[in-house]
């Protein structure tokens, strides 16, 4: 459920509710006044984002492919010396 905050415009109190979207708070706790509104909330982003000093996952998987694909090749020149 999401959580809410609520302010009373005639004790100042502010509090936290846990309620449905469709629900509403009727008065304060604190001096049970019906003189309350919600408070806008502030929308967080919470996903991770990359560092631009982090190498990317994967990149050193990635480093090794190209390299043993280099090494497969000197190799194969190698053999094809040989022969």
């Amino acid at each position: 459920m999401p959580i809410y905050v609520y302010a009373c415009d005639d004790c100042c109190e502010e509090w936290k509710e846990n309620h449905g979207m469709t629900e509403e708070v009727e008065e304060c706790k604190q001096c049970e006044s019906k003189n309350i509104y919600r408070k806008p909330s502030i929308f967080h982003n919470l996903s991770k984002r990359a560092e631009p000093d982090k190498p990317k996952v994967g990149s050193h998987v990635e480093e090794f492919i190209k390299n043993s694909k280099k090494e497969l090749d000197q190799h194969k020149e190698e053999l094809k010396d040989k022969r």
